[in-house]
């Protein structure tokens, strides 16, 4: 694929908020702009769960001064929309080398707070030592399942959760494991 002559669609978050390509003009000074180029990471925006964190993010929690993890981060917006809002360190992580495209769309909103994580955490590959304020995952259930420790571990005491990506058929298993963890 050729993804400099791909045209990104403009991708309405929220009445305030669009992710669109660097070169697409907003008029209306009440629209707020994530600027971002497609290199075929997960996490465009086009799909309707990360769409939907995304304007949970920017619209309904405070992230000022709090530290992010952004698990299976894939393009990296989450921990983009993350770090715009206030977010005082985002780590973003992926077991795929997602890590040029997180950095390129970092730089194109002024963003470089974010550090990209590439590997394996569960089994070590990747090493987390810190605990973070707000965690995200956003890649299914038969992962998030398999997180859950990872999460509990490295979660700060009164940290949240924000957890999607789930499909109908597996949704009530993933929630019966997450609220196991002690999560709501």
């Amino acid at each position: 694929c050729d993804y400099e002559s791909y045209d990104f669609p403009v991708i309405e978050i929220n009445d305030n908020w669009i992710l669109a390509s660097p070169d697409k003009d907003v008029c209306d000074k009440n629209i707020n702009k994530i600027s971002f180029i497609s290199q075929g990471a997960f996490g465009t925006g086009l799909h309707e769960t990360t769409k939907d964190l995304l304007n949970i993010i920017l619209t309904k929690i405070d992230l000022c001064n709090k530290k992010v993890l952004d698990i299976g981060t894939g393009s990296g917006i989450l921990s983009i929309a993350s770090a715009i809002i206030g977010a005082s360190k985002v780590t973003a992580l992926d077991i795929r080398d997602v890590k040029d495209e997180v950095e390129l769309n970092a730089s194109l909103n002024g963003i470089y707070n974010i550090e990209t994580l590439v590997g394996n955490a569960l089994n070590g590959e990747v090493k987390i030592e810190e605990n973070f304020d707000w965690i995200y995952i956003n890649i299914g259930g038969e992962e998030t399942e398999l997180f859950m420790s990872f999460i509990k571990e490295h979660l700060s005491p009164n940290g949240k959760l924000l957890v999607s990506g789930l499909v109908e058929w597996s949704f009530d298993k993933v929630k019966s494991i997450i609220e196991y963890y002690g999560f709501k």
